[in-house]
């Protein structure tokens, strides 16, 4: 008897330790958070003029093509690796604001901009407010020549910024932007009940963005998605009552399964797989997220309008692999632009030259 109340009293501590770590994860991915630069690298040492710069060997510091390295009190844009070798790595440097110095803490960030389409492009703007159920939520509005206009969608965490480069190319292409937030970004209304529902209920904010660019006098909109915004701008298409006035979709590294990738994540971080599982169930559970609705592998018939698909191949948040299937499922609709050595949401950066002729062919059809 002693034994079998030992075992249960074992057995009930275990399920209790899982059970609080499944509410862990999914509080991490629930709580609402900012991106914000950090600086897992050290500076270790500048060349004359600050034209090059050697960083040590860590998180994407050897990663293809032009980053903006940042540091405390400043930034520039690093170039392509010129060499690279016991623990450290060499790229050229240009544009640099503030002091670099020797022994710095540095980070290699995606997108080369900050700021907004003024200070960063020299592009003019307006800041306009999009109606919602929850308020207005503020929104970069740029003029073009267009009929067609291109609503531009940040990742989970982001901000408009991250949409700069788009910006720079779909401006000079001649298309109205309408560059959004959506509820919890910095600056906008909260959800009520402070934490983010992963797509759940924050498409209804893209929702609203194409109900303003119609009222604008849109005769339709090209939906251009990052990461969370693709996965959200594929729902708005498929599911919203404006999905009719949708053209078009860029998805850039999408969330195409949001189960796909958490199990990628687990599998990428040792995290069990049914201790993943569990913690998919709780998920749902605290967000009212439909896995079904935002995988997008299973719908077969639901998408209706073209696809320029980007992703690299060497993502670490979404498992490349979605992509493919994803392309390969519909070649009809999907232009696929696949990217080697690309990070999330980095094609940009890793290739502009054909991200940008991409875009301008794929874009090219529309008014």
């Amino acid at each position: 008897m002693f034994a079998a109340a030992a075992l249960l009293t074992v057995l009930l501590l275990v399920a209790g330790l899982i059970m609080g770590f499944a509410w862990y994860l999914t509080s991490r991915l629930v709580a609402v958070t900012h991106v914000h630069d950090t600086y897992p690298l050290r500076v270790l040492a500048v060349g004359t003029g600050d034209t090059t710069v050697t960083l040590t060997a860590g998180p994407d510091a050897a990663e293809p093509g032009s980053f903006r390295l940042a540091w405390p009190g400043g930034y520039g844009v690093v170039g392509p690796v010129i060499a690279s070798g016991d623990g450290s790595v060499t790229r050229r440097i240009s544009d640099v604001t503030g002091h670099l110095t020797v022994g710095q803490q540095a980070g290699i960030e995606p997108g080369r901009y900050i700021g907004d389409p003024m200070t960063a492009l020299g592009i003019h703007y307006a800041t306009v407010g999009v109606p919602t159920p929850l308020g207005e939520m503020p929104a970069w509005q740029i003029s073009g020549r267009r009929s067609t206009w291109v609503i531009l969608v940040h990742g989970l965490g982001g901000n408009r910024a991250d949409t700069l480069a788009a910006i720079s190319a779909l401006h000079v292409l001649g298309f109205p932007i309408l560059a959004i937030t959506y509820r919890n970004d910095a600056g906008a209304p909260a959800s009520p009940d402070y934490q983010s529902h992963l797509g759940a209920t924050e498409w209804r904010d893209v929702d609203a963005a194409v109900r303003y660019a119609t009222k604008q006098g849109a005769s339709g909109v090209v939906l251009f998605g990052y990461s969370l915004g693709a996965a959200m701008a594929m729902v708005t298409a498929e599911d919203s009552p404006v999905r009719g006035r949708v053209r078009a979709l860029v998805l850039d590294s999408p969330i195409l399964d949001w189960q796909g990738t958490l199990n990628y994540q687990g599998d990428r971080h040792g995290v069990p797989a049914p201790l993943i599982s569990l913690a998919e169930r709780l998920l749902a559970w605290r967000t009212g997220l439909d896995f079904a609705q935002f995988n997008q592998l299973q719908h077969e018939t639901s998408l209706q309008v073209p696809v320029l698909l980007i992703q690299g191949t060497a993502d670490t948040i979404v498992p490349p692999g979605l992509a493919d299937a994803f392309a390969r499922a519909r070649p009809r609709l999907v232009t696929y632009l696949r990217v080697a050595g690309a990070d999330h949401v980095s094609a940009m950066d890793t290739n502009p030259g054909a991200y940008r002729a991409a875009l301008a062919r794929f874009l090219a059809a529309y008014p």
